[in-house]
């Protein structure tokens, strides 16, 4: 099995040998770029970029990728006004355009699921530059190549994900990409911004390790609130942490915590007044917070950053984001470079990540996410798999919905 061809939508679109056959090429890709070679594997092909949302890292870095591969780029920034969208064109127009114009695309999109719509109807690979608050796979793949790359390994690593849990697309796949590979999470986040339920179910099935606490301070501070606290399923609890047996837990988390992952309130996805004071000030992190956390540490950000993070933390050794910015151009020259075949690296058939498959004669059922792509294109048929005869999960975005 290759990766010509193939989309990449959500990360779990590739098998763990998939992700590491990408994260090896981008140690390869990275090798040569640091030794000034040419790498003129994609010579003649075009990447499209159509981006309907905001974008510096993720556009740039694959355009700076396919340039760098001997490609040429075709960039729609702004597309939501600057292309026909603004005149009704649905989604799978646009790709069915599109197609005729490039090997590859890359898109990104405010609702959830949509670049999965995008490559049922697209003929070239579809890379999901990010759909609404879904997922950002292409990111996960770079935070676990920046773990990788500066701690020597994922499995057996502590990752606290700290922040907006909720709304925030990069945390979703990278708590899934660090459970299947053996990581520990910790999640730290103010009431109404913890990760949604369909991903802590993800988790739980990949038995991972999870803890969750609502702020930063918290964790610090003898007397915080675990939210959850499970091997491989719990309920979410009261149970507060004293004296007692969570003590151990805090020391654990100040003295031996790997990474430290920042997410921004995501703004664009609340209602107005939805963000309170103490949502706010529950995940900043400054130089005291720093200076509690193991000397080794390793501080991530997808960016872009708002108060969370301070400018004062960017000059300890252990303030990573910027380095882990720049890994995305080895890392998505090598997915650019597998998906178009100029490169191979087989998987045993074995190996390969089987999709789940929507299920069939589900009628009458619409996705409860109002952001759901499917409430929004109205040529779009509702999908979904079967987790159990009493629930069901959309296809595009995710959510589980509870059926009779």
């Amino acid at each position: 099995m290759i990766l010509a061809g193939r989309d990449l939508i959500s990360i779990n679109d590739f098998s763990n040998e998939e992700i590491e056959a990408v994260l090896n090429l981008a140690d390869e890709m990275s090798s040569a770029l640091e030794k000034g070679k040419r790498l003129d594997l994609c010579q003649g092909k075009e990447l499209y970029t159509i981006f309907y949302e905001p974008s510096t890292r993720t556009r740039s870095s694959f355009e700076t990728a396919m340039h760098r591969l001997g490609g040429t780029v075709v960039s729609h920034a702004e597309a939501q006004v600057t292309s026909a969208v603004a005149k009704g064109e649905s989604i799978a127009d646009t790709v069915r355009v599109l197609e005729r114009y490039a090997d590859v695309i890359v898109m990104r999109h405010p609702l959830d699921g949509s670049t999965r719509l995008a490559a049922e109807h697209s003929s070239v690979p579809v890379i999901s530059g990010g759909d609404g608050a879904h997922e950002h796979p292409t990111q996960t793949l770079l935070d676990l190549y920046t773990i990788r790359k500066e701690k020597g390994a994922i499995r057996g690593k502590s990752v606290a994900l700290c922040g907006d849990l909720r709304h925030g697309r990069t945390v979703h796949s990278l708590a899934i990409g660090l459970a299947r590979f053996g990581a520990e999470i910790i999640c730290i986040a103010p009431p109404d911004f913890e990760l949604p339920d369909h991903i802590r179910d993800t988790l739980k099935a990949y038995r991972c390790k999870l803890t969750e606490y609502e702020s930063l301070e918290g964790v610090v501070d003898e007397g915080s609130l675990v939210l959850h606290q499970a091997e491989t399923s719990s309920r979410r609890g009261g149970a507060r942490v004293g004296s007692g047996g969570q003590e151990g837990f805090m020391s654990f988390l100040l003295e031996n915590l790997d990474v430290l992952y920042f997410t921004r309130l995501q703004r664009e996805r609340l209602p107005t007044g939805e963000i309170g004071d103490a949502a706010e000030e529950s995940y900043r992190i400054n130089r005291q917070l720093l200076e509690k956390s193991r000397d080794d540490a390793l501080i991530m950000h997808p960016l872009p950053r708002t108060g969370e993070l301070a400018y004062e933390v960017d000059h300890d050794k252990r303030a990573a984001y910027f380095r882990q910015a720049g890994y995305g151009v080895p890392v998505r020259m090598a997915l650019i470079a597998l998906l178009l075949g100029a490169v191979e690296r087989r998987i045993s058939e074995g190996q390969k990540k089987k999709i789940p498959k929507p299920a069939k004669d589900v009628c009458g059922v619409r996705c409860p996410n109002g952001r759901c792509v499917t409430n929004a294109e109205c040529y779009a048929t509702a999908k979904f798999c079967q987790v159990n005869p009493q629930l069901l999960r959309c296809y595009y975005c995710d959510w589980l919905v509870q059926v009779a």
